[in-house]
């Protein structure tokens, strides 16, 4: 399994005879200056599913639309909140909601719920489980809101959080915010998360250029048990036993 960070909270992952491409925002530079998605993934053979967890801008680019023009073997799975939004017309779409399930001769797929817009999303594949956050976070903003409503926001969080672990407790890869924007306690929901569930390899998410912030949480990661994936640059890949 080879997992790729595209940008932002885009991942893709490739698993042989399919791939998965999470959130896509805006493509990245491979090393030979083409690009991760239009270049190379759009013309692999291989069946390819596009997941969205939910409309906003940075996770949603209605691009993905046009991509069976091009690849006649894509799977759209969007979140139903996309349905909504009437951004994804015109297209044979999957839409879950929140605790609904697809599965097919690859995959199996389950929705749960967001502290944002939309969902995330729990894969299965070959007994492993990977799971995507979309922006399922702990948005605390203890920094900007009084305690009362901050402490709103991590109840909401945890309860979420509560429903994926009775679901699965253990996760071979998690892609999960760790957000500089949420001021000094930006790690605090990725902590809780990787208290809660046990995480093999852990990959943060929506923290824009500062590398070196997202990265701090290695420390975090190691002490519950998981390994961090250092991230340095759009296009970096990893390869996965």
């Amino acid at each position: 399994m080879r997992v790729t960070y595209i940008y932002h909270s885009c991942y893709l992952i490739e698993f042989g005879s399919f791939s998965v491409i999470f959130d896509y925002y805006k493509d990245a530079f491979r090393e030979d200056g083409t690009t991760w998605v239009n270049d190379y993934l759009l013309s692999k053979e291989e069946d390819l599913y596009v997941l969205c967890t939910h409309s906003h801008s940075d996770h949603f680019n209605p691009e993905i639309l046009t991509w069976k023009e091009r690849k006649k073997n894509i799977t759209y799975i969007f979140s139903h909140e996309l349905l909504n939004s009437g951004k994804s017309s015109g297209v044979d779409v999957v839409y879950l909601m929140k605790e609904e399930r697809y599965r097919d001769q690859h995959i199996r797929l389950k929705a749960f719920g967001s502290t944002d817009e939309g969902g995330s999303f729990l894969l299965e594949w070959n007994n492993l489980r990977i799971f995507h956050a979309g922006d399922l976070n702990n948005w605390h903003w203890n920094e900007e809101v009084g305690k009362e409503e901050s402490l709103s926001y991590e109840n909401n969080f945890l309860c979420e959080l509560e429903l994926l672990a009775e679901e699965s407790d253990r996760l071979y890869l998690a892609m999960f915010p760790v957000d500089p924007r949420l001021g000094s306690d930006y790690m605090k929901g990725a902590t809780q998360f990787i208290s809660r569930i046990n995480v093999r390899y852990f990959l943060p998410m929506h923290f824009g250029e500062q590398y070196e912030k997202a990265n701090r949480f290695t420390t975090e990661a190691e002490r519950n048990g998981a390994v961090y994936l250092p991230l340095s640059h759009p296009g970096q890949s990893f390869d996965l036993d």
